[in-house]
């Protein structure tokens, strides 16, 4: 508990006391050509409106977050193993479902 008070009397002491009121800066307002609905020197009336698309969601880019595949392929030792499924045809036309595993060796 002692520390604690040691160190917020440091803080304040380095945060010094407060500044008047009349010495701090003065923050300058934005500078506004003619306000909204308002004739400026020209005789034209300044329309101001929010930006129709503010409040939508931009498209999602495709290829950034589409769903990557996923691949069964792992090391053991230096070989590559991965297993894949493939779809081939018979010669009478019958459809025959595989499932592959495949070994890459390096030379």
């Amino acid at each position: 508990k002692a520390m604690r008070l040691a160190m917020i009397m440091a803080m304040q002491a380095v945060a010094g006391p407060p500044v008047p009121a009349e010495l701090r800066p003065v923050k300058a307002k934005p500078a506004v050509a003619a306000p909204c609905g308002v004739p400026d020197d020209s005789g034209d009336i300044v329309v101001c409106a929010r930006d129709k698309d503010a409040d939508r969601l931009r498209a999602v880019d495709d290829t950034r977050y589409a769903e990557k595949p996923i691949r069964a392929r792992t090391t053991i030792g230096k070989v590559d193993v991965a297993a894949e499924a493939e779809q081939g045809v018979l010669p009478n036309g019958q459809s025959s479902p595989r499932a592959m595993l495949k070994f890459k060796l390096p030379f």
